[in-house]
């Protein structure tokens, strides 16, 4: 009995103590750059634990339960929080001639954490300094990258002035539409913020009063890059330097719905009237046979996001229509409601199939069929895959009613995908 009470006790500690973090990291920051250290919303709040990489943290209010293994999930640091670590880093080895081990840096939401550092090189009129990127347990394409930083003094620029080049690895902005000007070093606004309160960090304590020029380069990015979204959105080169928090999210859904809006806007601003909506590579393939009048950009991924995606392109005025393709399986709980169709979160109503198919007129037997069916695609076998079957017509038409309800009187387009690259194809008739 103690032994289950001193547990209880624990985790009502424990719960207590990530919901003052959680409560304290969402408060804005306040930046002072007269100040030695920024002030920043935990600043009496006695939490007994510094961040650091070295300790591989464990960020409570941060985690997610893993499916498999019903244990807390760690999370990680963004490609911009490791660039404004390396940043600072970097900065005082070339004012002190001494390399730190390690640093501690503001978040945007006045936490601060440490990270470990690698001294690359130092000279008269520069100093280069790492920070391995660590995702934490996120399947992150950047995780283990080296994330480097090489700084040098600006003597002729105001104080805590900060130039921001890219370095090799790192993106340049080759469209319009992003929140950078063309030909700018692919890194965020956010990470340029925490980079800048860095330097300023440095430049304050050190009593030295200049701007700096801040390379950021990502050995190895330039091949990362071409497995990422960036050649589609019109970043070249390498890789962009991300984050809004500072903080990975184990299996977040934020970084892939931000990248669905961003790609939408381009779109729009680069003359995009149309946008086509689709799950993945294969889809997207299907649907450009379909609409070969369209560029690339025209098509984004909405990966299981298919409602949140309708509403971005929604809310785009420049948008005149939206078409939306999606494959046989998750058209089958898209018509059923569902507007995220991931498997962890929604299941197959076998028997929901089995009812469009008794509404599009087939036997009673053979929905019986269909509601025993153990995979969706072995619906192909017993309903072979056409425009002309109207099990796949009812299928398309209620999709779209489902679809028509988020974008409202957005023209909308629905095509429902065989995995052999058949079409249905479904919009309003008009009289």
């Amino acid at each position: 009995m103690m032994i289950l009470v001193k547990t209880l006790l624990k985790m009502v500690v424990i719960f207590c103590h990530a919901e003052i973090l959680s409560e304290a990291s969402m408060r804005p920051a306040t930046f002072d750059a007269s100040a030695r250290k920024p002030q920043h919303p935990m600043k009496g709040i006695k939490t007994g634990r510094l961040y650091s990489l070295k300790k591989r943290p464990t960020l409570l209010y941060n985690m997610t339960v893993s499916d498999h293994e019903n244990k807390p999930l760690r999370s990680g640091f963004t490609t911009g929080a490791c660039a404004a670590a390396a940043t600072k880093a970097a900065l005082q080895t070339l004012l002190t001639a001494k390399s730190p081990s390690e640093v501690e840096i503001a978040l945007p939401s006045g936490r601060r954490v440490s990270f470990p550092v690698k001294f690359i090189s130092c000279t008269n009129t520069s100093a280069i300094c790492a920070v391995t990127k660590d995702a934490g347990d996120d399947p992150d394409i950047t995780n283990g990258l080296d994330i480097l930083s090489r700084v040098s003094l600006d003597a002729q620029a105001p104080f805590g002035d900060v130039q921001f080049m890219a370095g090799q690895g790192v993106g340049r902005i080759a469209i319009r539409g992003h929140e950078l000007p063309l030909g700018e070093a692919a890194i965020n606004p956010v990470p340029r913020q925490m980079i800048r309160h860095a330097v300023i960090e440095v430049l304050t304590e050190s009593e030295t009063r200049c701007g700096v020029s801040v390379t950021i380069s990502v050995p190895g990015g330039e091949d990362i890059a071409r497995r990422t979204l960036n050649p589609r959105l019109g970043i070249e080169g390498g890789i962009s330097i991300l984050g809004t928090s500072g903080i990975v999210v184990p299996y977040s859904e934020e970084a892939y719905l931000d990248s669905i809006r961003q790609s939408i806007q381009i779109a729009m601003k680069n003359g995009c009237s149309e946008i086509v909506l689709n799950s993945g590579s294969k889809s997207e393939t299907f649907l450009k046979t379909e609409r070969a009048d369209l560029p690339e950009l025209a098509f984004v991924h909405y990966g299981n996001w298919i409602g949140r995606a309708l509403e971005f392109a929604k809310e785009e005025l420049l948008c005149k229509q939206i078409s939306v393709g999606v494959m046989l399986a998750k058209a089958t709980k898209l018509a059923a409601g569902n507007l995220e169709t991931s498997s962890r979160q929604v299941s197959v109503d076998r028997r929901f199939i089995a009812d469009l198919a008794k509404r599009a007129g087939y036997a009673s037997g053979l929905c019986e069929q269909i509601a025993e069916l153990k995979l969706v695609r072995g619906i192909t076998e017993l309903i072979p895959f056409g425009k002309d079957e109207p099990f796949y017509q009812v299928l398309a038409e209620t999709c779209y009613e489902v679809c028509k309800k988020v974008v409202g009187e957005k023209p909308l387009v629905f095509y429902l995908i065989s995995m052999s690259g058949e079409l249905v194809k479904y919009e309003e008739k008009h009289a």
